[in-house]
């Protein structure tokens, strides 16, 4: 029968795999243990994706010939097909015992540990087929592989790139190599390397990914949205496209579509934990709170451990006026954002305190300062030593409230007394127990330093009987709603007998340029640099007959010194406000005007506009 299999075996290297099949099997017929035949036909049935009938072949060949290193390598790779890398991997090293020069075992070998996550092995196990064959790009680009899953991405790029000299072009070392230098902190450089695995490869499903992944990293929603939906378009049911394309998307303001693409992710996977968290944000946003709570819910259902998801419940919560549920939530906040410094002292939770010291430390922003220092005065009659610890900038503004409440004020930065326990600022809440009924909303709280008083007496110029001091735009961050252009305040410069005065300490070239310019010059005063903290700003305050501001520290500022406010919220306003109302219990008498949808910033300044002109 040997001029059969020499057939078959012909076929087979022609690619002609029914008539190779044909003569092995009658190879078999005559000679059931013709170990080449065997052998062979088990190659060809991997090839043809029957794996268990591959391995049961092999098998039966490597039996019959127990010292052929070359079965043991197949019959490896069949088991690896299966799953089964254990055997695999007991296979490869069989045909290493027997073989140690052969550079495939070492590569499969390599390939296997790296499967189930023994990196170092793998790493050891290329290293060795490189020895053997050190012009062998697949080698090189599975070592930089296996070094990029053990951190060490700088060896992972010279692996890469060691691999695209000896294979130009090489698609897969494109993209991993991109994604070594994403890891490195390199991103311009590793779209570069997405794009070149994509001009090699354009229907490369995980180039085009990642180049979407790192666009929205960068801030580049728009393209990433893009690349996103071109990934989608090569692969309609990846699951994590989808949520990259949500969360592209939410960074653009588009939540309705967000929400649509989170769906579609959680119901692909439906253990896609943070797809629900993204849901959730999305729903949030579109003002869905209980929806929003139910996906969060199913978010933590799943990893409990997630902290986003808790402080993001913790939000609705609060939103909704529900403290007993949120501030304890809302305490997961620390896990997200790490705390300035780490302290010695033990945590205060609310129990009997008298006699002791309590170090309590801002964490968050000036407006959140402003607005929870109204706690501390609470705390301070308990019997403590109280040492608050604020933004230096806020330093000023503050004293006069401390040295009425017998605090001991610092700057963070600061060196810090001792103390017994210490908690954050926006923990007292929790630690006092408060309820919505019980926020302590008497104001004023906070005074201007005479100091400052004299050096704004008669500095704001202007001749209109009203003063009003408006703010448009709190510090940029990422997803940020709470700024709104320039352009969009046309209404109120229209209003005659106001002078606006300008608070926000530093403009934009463009915006500083559009003052100057305006028709309304006259009555639009920009104070510029002459505001150095918030003492300052106090005291141009108290000067001014109202406020208009948009969320940021200064409409905290001037609630706090009880001065007239209309302030202007995004349609997903921050929690504070709660849900729908146009009152406030922080802030007794400022009028909350809320966007009717998202992005609606004419109508919420039309709104202060009439109000203004019936004033």
């Amino acid at each position: 029968m040997q001029p059969v299999f020499d057939r078959a075996w012909a076929a087979h290297r022609d690619g002609r795999l029914d008539d190779a099949e044909r003569d092995y099997l009658a190879t078999l017929a005559a000679d059931p243990v013709h170990v080449d035949a065997l052998h062979l036909l088990g190659v060809l049935r991997h090839q043809q994706g029957q794996h268990a009938a591959a391995a049961d072949l092999v098998k039966r060949a490597a039996d019959l010939r127990p010292d052929d290193a070359a079965l043991q390598l197949n019959l490896g790779n069949a088991l690896k097909a299966l799953g089964r890398l254990d055997g695999a991997i007991e296979r490869f090293r069989n045909a290493l015992s027997l073989a140690p020069t052969f550079p495939m075992a070492h590569y499969n070998l390599g390939n296997a540990y790296a499967e189930i996550g023994r990196h170092e092995d793998a790493a050891d196990a290329f290293r060795r087929s490189l020895q053997l064959q050190p012009t062998d790009a697949s080698s090189h680009n599975n070592l930089g592989n296996a070094l990029h899953a053990l951190g060490q991405h700088r060896e992972a790029v010279t692996a890469f790139e060691r691999a695209l000299t000896l294979r130009p072009g090489h698609a897969g070392a494109h993209n991993n190599l991109g994604m070594a230098l994403n890891a490195l902190g390199q991103p311009d450089d590793a779209i570069t390397q997405f794009q070149a695995a994509l001009a090699a490869e354009p229907r490369f499903v995980a180039a085009k990914f990642n180049l979407a992944n790192t666009l929205d990293a960068l801030g580049r929603h728009a393209e990433a949205v893009v690349a996103f939906e071109a990934t989608l378009a090569m692969q309609p049911h990846l699951a994590p496209a989808l949520f990259g394309l949500g969360n592209a998307l939410a960074a653009l303001g588009q939540h309705a579509q967000a929400a649509q693409h989170f769906e579609r992710a959680v119901g692909l996977d439906p253990a896609f934990s943070l797809a629900w968290l993204g849901l959730g944000t999305a729903r949030h946003a579109l003002g869905a709170l209980d929806a929003a709570v139910r996906a969060f819910d199913q978010a933590l259902r799943l990893r409990d451990d997630l902290a986003s998801a808790h402080m993001n419940r913790a939000l609705v919560w609060l939103t909704q006026g529900d403290f007993a549920r949120g501030l304890p939530e809302y305490e997961w906040r620390l896990e997200t954002t790490a705390l300035p410094v780490t302290l010695p002292m033990p945590r205060w939770r609310g129990e009997p305190i008298e006699g002791k010291t309590l170090f309590i430390h801002a964490e968050q922003g000036f407006g959140d300062t402003l607005q929870f220092v109204r706690f501390v005065p609470l705390v301070a009659r308990r019997g403590v030593r109280v040492v608050l610890e604020v933004q230096p900038q806020l330093l000023p503004a503050l004293a006069p409230a401390a040295q009425e409440w017998r605090v001991m004020l610092i700057a963070q930065g600061a060196p810090r007394p001792r103390a017994d326990l210490h908690c954050p600022l926006l923990s007292l809440p929790l630690a006092l127990g408060t309820t919505f009924d019980t926020i302590p909303a008497r104001t004023p709280y906070l005074s201007v330093p005479p100091a400052y008083q004299r050096k704004w007496r008669g500095s704001l110029g202007g001749h209109a009987k009203r003063k009003i001091g408006l703010a448009w735009s709190g510090r940029i961050q990422q997803h940020e709603n709470r700024t709104m252009p320039l352009a969009a305040l046309e209404p109120l410069f229209a209003l005659e007998g106001i002078d606006w005065i300008v608070l926000q300490p530093d403009l934009r070239e463009q915006e500083r340029a559009a003052l100057q310019a305006h028709p309304r010059a006259a009555s639009i005063h920009h104070l510029g640099q002459r505001i150095a903290d918030f003492a300052d700003t106090a005291a141009i305050i108290e000067r001014l007959d109202a406020v208009v501001s948009i969320d940021t520290s200064i409409a905290h500022l001037a609630g706090a010194m009880r001065k007239p406010l209309w302030l202007m919220l995004p349609f997903a306003a921050d929690w504070r406000w709660f849900a729908g109302a146009s009152s406030s219990p922080w802030y007794p008498g400022v009028e909350l005007v809320r966007q009717p949808e998202a992005g609606a910033w004419d109508d919420v300044v039309q709104t202060v506009a009439l109000a203004l002109r019936d004033a």
